[in-house]
């Protein structure tokens, strides 16, 4: 039903673009470990939903965001889907997936369909309710560690990728400098 709905809108509102939330949420199956602690990525789901949305017309507004429970920092949820809100308890797994995915995105759609899209990192960070530091962190140093991290991995495969972030008021001079 939803994907009739969308169509609807983007023949007759003219949506360009499409933001969601839980892009690495663990429904979507993105990232697991091993037994051994070693990571999985599966493309298949996402792949799934940015196929249609390219199919008809309408390109990802990517929100990097919730963080998958194998690579969770903490256990806080929010939402009846229990998106987690923590930051990566791991930056080197965090900085290989978040690689690893654009990388399947440059491959599988090309660098110039890739250029065209948007990359957000987090959803309204500077809310509590949105991302849990890790104890003892305050929130605006976790985040700026957070985007530094991403912003990094996604420029690493293509430094003319468009890298924004996050949503809400909020730390903007932060970022700026």
């Amino acid at each position: 039903g939803w994907r009739r709905q969308l169509e609807t809108c983007k023949n007759n509102l003219g949506f360009k673009y499409l933001r969601a939330h839980g892009l690495l949420h663990d429904e979507l199956g993105v990232y697991s470990e091993d037994k051994q602690g070693n990571p999985r990525y599966n493309w298949q789901y996402i792949d799934d939903v940015y196929d249609y949305l390219l199919s008809i017309g309408i390109r990802p507004f990517v929100e990097i965001g919730f963080m998958p429970k194998a690579l969770a920092s903490g256990e806080r949820t929010i939402f009846w889907w229990n998106a987690n809100v923590s930051a990566p308890k791991d930056y080197t797994k965090w900085d290989n997936l978040i690689t690893a995915l654009v990388q399947h995105w440059t491959k599988r759609y090309g660098r110039e369909e890739v250029k065209k899209w948007r990359f957000e990192i987090w959803n309204e960070p500077q809310l509590s309710m949105f991302f849990q530091p890790p104890t003892g962190v305050s929130s605006r140093d976790a985040y700026m560690e957070l985007y530094e991290h991403t912003s990094k991995a996604i420029a690493a495969v293509d430094s003319t990728y468009v890298i924004g972030g996050p949503a809400g008021p909020g730390w903007f001079k932060e970022l700026i400098e």
